[in-house]
């Protein structure tokens, strides 16, 4: 089931200049001439899809449905609910619904946006134009209530409860196969139910999801669970009852063997984090750090710290605490130290002669170097890795970065020196992106 509040956690974008625009359109247009002779490549059109978005964020609606075209038909779906996501970020709501065309899952991004700005109304519109028997048509009506409770109109909001409830309840009971998760829409609308003091509907909302229990998969199960974690503090006797039923129908196997199924799974995937924790730990970026706001450290913390790292094994253990370290420090606004744990990593990929570690150290060190807006010595660190993707990735890292700072034509003179076009192309993007203040989104891997 295509989750709408998903989108809330993007942060809100800030506007852009004009000039930031016309800098990230030219970049944009750069960045397509560069991959468009290699567009049935792979690589070219993840490119081109990460594009798309960017240019309708930056405003051109045109040129980013011109990028559609250029991708595989079985995949512009999910790339033109990014272009709307991006238009919404922007504000755009009259671009997105000009986009969306058909788009179900597009659809209900614009309704939540119209919903949150309270231009019920307009989303109740929107609303209407997703094909019926369709679930994100329930759910569209689910996020309008939510938004007239916020209102105060709790009379209408209970009214349009009702009526999505009853259209849950049809998809249930169709005769149609959908891949979508009707009992989850179901147990939101009996929650938002319960929120709006009306326990009794909620009980009937439940009784009339019950219905789709025996055909629910897994994923459908695990989604529907979610609305249903609530303590029963305050909830009246006959709801409390009707929910540890629903749960047990849900999943049967709450008791021992859920459990050890589940921590047959933990125990799998710490196997697999520890198998990979070698060589494919990737360090966090140091933006994100600052964003998550960390604990600033005294100059005696951050020298304990940094003294302890050499007391840490095995080796691999030991480089990994050093780029940890290093963010930390960069978080704390310590840059010197920082260089000087990756200093202590750097020696240990020597000392085991990896390519792969030392290319992701080299990385953080750029990062340290950008921290301190020293941008040549950033570059200069990139420059030493010798992995092909860990370079472009550190490269477009740094770029966003001195763009951000306003230093963009920095960044786009590093790319236009680059060999690859598609390193080019992905240096030119990410350019873009903090040009219009948009998150940063990477289609590659590091290896």
């Amino acid at each position: 089931m295509m989750n709408a509040s998903a989108q809330d956690s993007a942060p809100p974008a800030r506007s852009s200049s004009p000039k930031e625009k016309a800098q990230a359109l030219a970049a944009l247009t750069e960045a397509r001439g560069a991959v468009f002779p290699l567009r049935r490549k792979d690589e070219a059109r993840q490119l081109l899809a990460r594009i798309a978005p960017v240019l309708a964020a930056a405003g051109d609606a045109a040129g980013a449905q011109d990028v559609l075209t250029l991708l595989p038909a079985n995949g512009r779906d999910a790339i033109q609910l990014e272009i709307v996501s991006a238009q919404l970020r922007s504000g755009d709501i009259a671009a997105a619904l000009e986009t969306a065309t058909d788009n179900a899952a597009a659809y209900l991004l614009i309704v939540q946006a119209q919903a949150k700005s309270y231009d019920l109304d307009g989303a109740m519109r929107t609303a209407a134009l997703i094909a019926a028997g369709r679930v994100e048509s329930v759910q569209a009506l689910v996020e309008v209530a939510k938004e007239q409770k916020h209102a105060g109109k709790r009379s209408e909001a209970s009214q349009l409860l009702r009526r999505a409830a009853a259209a849950a309840a049809s998809l249930i009971n169709s005769n149609e196969v959908t891949p979508d998760c009707a009992l989850g829409v179901l147990a939101q609308i009996a929650k938002e139910q319960e929120s709006i003091g009306e326990s009794a509907e909620a009980v009937k909302t439940l009784r009339l999801a019950e219905a789709g229990i025996p055909e629910a998969d897994q994923a459908c199960r695990f989604e529907t669970t979610r609305y249903l974690q609530d303590e029963d503090e305050g909830r009246p006797r006959v709801l409390q009852n009707e929910i540890a039923e629903f749960r047990e129908r849900l999943v049967p196997s709450t008791g021992s063997a859920g459990n050890e199924e589940q921590n047959e799974e933990d125990s799998s995937s710490d196997e697999g984090s520890a198998a990979d924790s070698r060589l494919e730990t990737t360090p966090i970026h140091w933006r994100q750090l600052v964003q998550n706001q960390q604990p600033t450290l005294t100059g005696e913390q951050a020298r304990a710290a940094i003294d302890s790292l050499r007391s840490v094994k095995p080796l691999y253990q030991r480089a990994q605490a050093a780029m940890g370290t290093s963010q930390l420090m960069l978080a704390s606004g310590k840059t010197g130290e920082a260089e000087e744990a990756i200093h202590i990593g750097l020696e240990v990929a020597d000392t085991v002669q990896d390519e792969n570690l030392r290319g992701m150290l080299l990385a953080s060190k750029a990062h340290a170097r950008a921290a301190a807006k020293d941008w040549e010595g950033a570059h200069a660190a990139v420059e030493e890795i010798a992995n092909g993707p860990q370079r472009t990735a550190a490269l477009v890292d740094i770029a966003f970065c001195a763009a951000e700072k306003g230093h963009a034509q920095l960044g786009l003179s590093w790319a236009t020196a680059e060999a690859s076009p598609f390193s080019e192309a992905n240096v030119l993007v990410s350019i873009a992106e903090a040009l219009l203040h948009q998150p940063q989104q990477q289609t590659f891997f590091i290896r």
